[in-house]
């Protein structure tokens, strides 16, 4: 059998078993998980076959969780995970659920480290966002949210509520003495908006060349969450490649997003 015919035979029978994990289906063909996954990501009906059915698994997955927490008002994200479903879930795929989905958790639900280091970094990455934004992202009261500030010293400044004005003088000087700055990290550290200082450059002449960063290449976090779940043997360097960026993006994503993932010791052959 041609390697053609091969391939047709393969996509056939996927297609025909949607239900099959590419775990199951690497066994069966005495195939990698990867290249299971290259064959389906080839294959438009496959792919789209595969999407769907995730997204009916997703749908249910929600339904169980909203139907949980309805009988349990009061059960902690812990509980959820381990009583919610059937199916075993992560705190950070039960937190997509749940702002995807808009779930209403427990408003006074106990946080821990993990939400807490969440929280850090999302008002890092928006620092203009005010503390009810921040609350309503974590489905937590906004007054639980200003103890939580206050309590583990969070990077919330209070003078974001209030309109801040750009001076143009200012910003020529920082923008001189730090030309590797990008427009985001600029605005960050005046605590404005990237378009403002866009604007302020542009009005007042200022020299600056825009900055952007070597490691720009979104990736997509369900793809790579995926991705890592059907291919857990492959090593950091292996997922980089075939997402096409550096290792360094991928262990940030990874430790971002909390993607469940051990990290190999022993390297992959190329």
């Amino acid at each position: 059998m041609g390697s053609k015919e091969k391939t047709r035979g393969i996509v056939s029978y996927i297609f025909n078993n949607p239900n099959k994990s590419v775990a199951e289906l690497a066994k069966h063909f005495d195939m990698t998980r990867q290249g299971i996954h290259l064959i389906i990501q080839k294959n438009s009906e496959l792919k789209n076959q595969r999407l769907e059915i995730k997204k009916q698994e997703e749908i249910k997955l929600a339904d169980d969780i909203q139907m949980y927490i309805r009988k349990n008002p009061e059960a902690s994200i812990p509980n959820i995970i381990e009583n919610a479903s059937d199916r075993r879930i992560s705190k950070s795929t039960l937190l997509r659920i749940v702002e995807e989905y808009k779930i209403t958790l427990n408003k006074v639900i106990k946080v821990d480290n993990v939400i807490i280091s969440q929280m850090k970094r999302y008002m890092e990455e928006y620092p203009m966002k005010k503390q009810k934004e921040i609350a309503d992202r974590f489905n937590l009261s906004e007054s639980y949210v200003g103890l939580l500030i206050q309590k583990f010293n969070m990077p919330y400044n209070l003078k974001r509520k209030q309109k801040v004005y750009l001076k143009a003088s200012e910003l020529a000087i920082y923008v001189k003495e730090h030309p590797e700055k990008t427009y985001q990290e600029i605005a960050n550290k005046f605590n404005v908006s990237r378009e403002s200082v866009i604007n302020q450059i542009k009005k007042n002449n200022i020299s600056y060349v825009s900055k952007i960063k070597k490691e720009k290449k979104e990736i997509d976090i369900n793809a790579l969450r995926t991705f890592i779940d059907d291919n857990p043997e492959l090593s950091v360097k292996r997922i980089a490649k075939h997402f096409n960026v550096a290792e360094a993006t991928i262990k940030m994503r990874i430790k971002k997003y909390e993607i469940q993932y051990k990290a190999k010791r022993t390297k992959n052959k190329p």
